[in-house]
């Protein structure tokens, strides 16, 4: 578990140093949560990190690195997120805003110990406690460290905690990407021989269902933006969302659900065991190489098998490796020779695997099929492939034009659709968020529902004209659901 937890790959941030920075901080933050101070673990993460740090003390005489909002912002210059880095950053800032620190500055005369001292001090503090910024500044001068100094997070005492709309993105976004670190992780134990950490899936999955119980539209709209991220990291996770949203509306209990939502996470772990080239080619699959990507349903359930703990969620999650190719009416792979009829966990995960596989784009396939083409495939695979009762309730969650679809509308206005309707009586007529451009870039505007009529005429305002690619006109999808 800690070797999992300090080993984890951090993406690219704004210069190199910077970079080295934060992760090794971070990376210093929680092992202090796991070691004692004098272990030697924690001496080289503390020498890294100060050699990174002294990197940017040079060019400038001090180190900022202050929370605004939900944003930090390094010497002042906003570190961006993208799909990799999100994970780690949006941990990293909870951490320290659950403690109520808003600001770090250190100086150049900081050493080794001293910072060390801080970190324990740091992680050592009381969550939801205003007066932690106050302590440090006491504990540092008691210290005599007078190179660090820390600020209260003062913008933590204007945002409203409620349960709102943007309250629930934020919450959406936390958990999706979390749950992209934790496939990256999983991934790694697999390949390094090592259990699978099941407990932390099921509270991010626990976070998930809760979420979709909710309002599933954030993060529908996540697993719907797919414009960035590895397939393999990102597929599951995607998986899993589809997975218990179709759940829900099929009546699957909640701790069920959340049974549901690991097994999608894991569903496709035996492809850890294809070789990379086969699963990367572009071409045309020999019968060696489809025979040997075919097994992967087999080698999921081994690995699943291969763990120390069984019960009925470990039951699930083999089943459904095992069954999520097999089809409806068991004519996929592997091959049976007995009677068997897929369980209901894995028709779902089924219906949810091939969407998401084709509607993301990936090295085989350069771009994804429109997702109206799609439900049409999947519409012709009815009572072959998957189950006719979960197409119907799948495709009315999905609509026409899901959720996170840039599309353009008869007016000329261009928008994102933010929701379906939910009776499926106008799949066609989503809920969308128009943008308007300023400042050389998109930016949200008015919310408008496609069903409104003209009061005069009885046609509808407004109607989708197409659909649009969110990269030819610079749309990062993601933005507009965190």
């Amino acid at each position: 578990m800690p070797e999992k937890i300090l080993s984890r790959q951090f993406g690219p941030f704004p210069t190199q140093w910077e970079g080295e920075f934060i992760e090794t901080f971070y990376r210093l933050f929680e092992g202090s949560l796991l070691y004692h101070r004098k272990n030697v673990l924690i001496d080289q993460l503390a020498q890294k990190c100060l050699e990174a740090m002294n990197k940017l003390v040079g060019t400038g005489g001090r180190l900022s690195l202050k929370i605004v909002r939900d944003h930090f912002f390094l010497n002042n210059v906003r570190v961006q997120m993208n799909a990799d880095q999100h994970a780690v950053l949006r941990g990293f800032l909870n951490e320290l805003r659950s403690r109520w620190i808003g600001e770090m500055e250190f100086k150049d005369a900081v050493n080794a110990e001293q910072l060390k001292d801080f970190v324990y001090l740091l992680s050592g503090l009381e969550e939801n406690n205003e007066g932690n910024s106050l302590y440090l500044l006491q504990q540092l001068e008691y210290r005599g460290i007078a190179a660090i100094r820390t600020s209260k997070f003062e913008s933590f005492e204007r945002e409203e905690i409620s349960i709102g709309p943007e309250h629930r993105k934020r919450q959406s976004g936390q958990a999706y990407f979390g749950s992209l670190d934790l496939v990256k992780g999983m991934l790694e134990c697999v390949r390094n021989r090592k259990d699978l950490d099941i407990r932390r899936a099921k509270r991010l999955m626990q976070n998930v269902v809760n979420l979709i119980i909710q309002d599933e539209a954030p993060l529908l709209g996540l697993a719907n933006s797919k414009n960035y991220g590895e397939f393999a990291t990102n597929h599951p996770v995607n998986v899993a969302i589809y997975a218990i949203a179709t759940g829900q509306r099929v009546g699957i209990p909640q701790i069920h659900l959340l049974h549901l939502g690991i097994a999608g996470l894991f569903h496709d772990i035996g492809q850890v065991k294809v070789p990379r080239e086969i699963l990367q080619k572009s071409g045309e699959l020999s019968p060696e190489e489809l025979t040997i990507l075919r097994s992967h349903p087999v080698f999921g359930a081994e690995i699943l098998m291969g763990r120390k703990e069984w019960d009925e969620l470990a039951a699930r999650m083999i089943t459904t490796a095992f069954e999520h190719h097999l089809r409806y009416d068991v004519t996929g792979y592997p091959k049976l020779t007995t009677k068997w009829k897929p369980s209901l966990f894995s028709r779902i995960i089924a219906l949810a695997d091939f969407y998401d596989f084709l509607v993301r784009p990936m090295v085989s396939q350069r771009l994804s099929y429109v997702s109206d083409k799609v439900l049409g495939m999947i519409l012709e695979r009815s009572g072959k492939d998957f189950d006719p009762a979960l197409i119907k309730v799948f495709i009315n969650m999905i609509g026409v034009f899901p959720i996170g679809t840039l599309v353009l509308l008869n007016t000329d206005e261009i928008g994102i659709v933010t929701r379906v309707q939910g009776d499926g009586e106008w799949p066609d007529r989503p809920e969308v968020c128009l943008l308007r451009y300023s400042d050389e870039a998109y930016r949200k505007g008015q919310v408008v529902d496609l069903k409104e009529r003209e009061e005069a005429t009885g046609a509808f305002k407004r109607t989708i004209v197409k659909t649009l690619n969110p990269n030819e006109y610079d749309v990062h999808i993601v933005e507009f659901f965190l």
